[in-house]
């Protein structure tokens, strides 16, 4: 009996408290762009190796784009290449070329994902070695964008538009 009448005691007199936090998840909008560039010297004529890609590191997904910035000449753009058929061209313009990651519509990248590589390999164009001789910064330089996709339009020229706006890109 005197067993029965301390557990009665012991539960009788429990007592338990919680409290749950009040967090919100933290948005996170950023991504990682890999070239596969490495240094070398290269002429005329020559080609090298270059894999742009933008992996979504972020918690959104996103609509992404990539600008290649090259020097010009007389007869246009210093490099060439082909794109992969998961980019669409934008836009060329004083040595700068711009792709869309989607066809006739953007692709949105799913956190974690990565975009297929805008291209595998540029070419330097041919050109005379006095013109070549002549030419200063034979670099390129690769540039990756990204937006959210909410209330953004599908279309690539429409959304390229969004983001040079909300970026304030010249």
């Amino acid at each position: 009996m005197a067993t029965v009448i301390v557990a009665y005691a012991v539960t009788k007199l429990f007592f338990m408290k919680s409290q749950t936090s009040d967090f919100s998840k933290k948005q996170i909008f950023q991504f990682d762009l890999d070239t596969g560039l490495s240094s070398g010297e290269i002429a005329p004529g020559d080609s090298f190796s270059v894999s742009p890609v933008i992996f979504n590191d972020s918690t959104e997904e996103m609509y992404v784009f990539i600008q290649v910035d090259m020097p010009e000449t007389g007869n246009g753009m210093l490099y060439s290449f082909d794109a992969d058929d998961d980019w669409c061209f934008l836009s060329e313009d004083g040595g700068t070329v711009v792709y869309a990651y989607g066809n006739s519509e953007m692709t949105a990248l799913q956190p974690g994902e990565s975009t297929s590589a805008l291209t595998e390999q540029m070419k330097m164009n041919e050109v005379s070695n006095a013109e070549y001789a002549s030419i200063d910064d034979i670099n390129i330089t690769i540039t990756g964008y990204a937006i959210g996709t909410e209330n953004m339009s599908t279309n690539p020229i429409e959304s390229w538009n969004q983001c040079m706006e909300i970026g304030n890109i010249q």
